[in-house]
């Protein structure tokens, strides 16, 4: 079971945000990650020694967003592979590639795989929304966040 994996760099870009009680697991910078690069559709391919190994599941407050996050993620998939709902079968046959039900993460390896490689890109475009300088408050960084996500996914 593959498991989620940060760059060792975006870990150390958000070190001071861990100060913060509310940022406290290293999923939390994993997800901000995620979604940077899942909401502007990039991906990125980091070798196994620029990352480290988180977990193979949503851990804490995740548990209950993790079916939306996995949601999310395959439509982003479908869509980046040009798979329309109208081809019953190619949605079936991707999805069946991509999701693993048994798993604690809902998705199969080749499907953790491919979610990582949004929040590898997702740290990229979060150096690119920060002018590459490192978020200092969790607030700060909460308004530009929430402000640059809404750019790129409609408001």
């Amino acid at each position: 079971m593959q498991p989620f994996r940060i760059r060792k760099d975006a870990r150390a870009w958000f070190k001071e945000l861990y100060n913060d009680k509310s940022f406290k697991i290293g999923f939390d910078a994993f997800y901000f990650c995620f979604v940077a690069g899942v909401s502007t559709k990039r991906k990125e391919t980091v070798s196994q020694d620029e990352t480290e190994e988180l977990v193979a599941y949503f851990p804490d407050r995740y548990q209950g967003r993790g079916n939306h996050l996995v949601a999310l993620f395959l439509t982003r998939e479908l869509e980046e592979l040009g798979v329309t709902m109208a081809d019953k079968k190619e949605v079936h046959a991707t999805i069946a590639k991509l999701v693993s039900p048994d798993a604690p993460n809902h998705l199969s390896d080749d499907g953790v795989r491919e979610f990582n490689k949004y929040a590898h890109a997702g740290f990229e475009v979060l150096m690119d929304w920060f002018n590459a300088d490192k978020p200092r408050t969790l607030e700060t960084f909460l308004r530009k966040f929430k402000s640059c996500v809404g750019d790129n996914v409609g408001g």
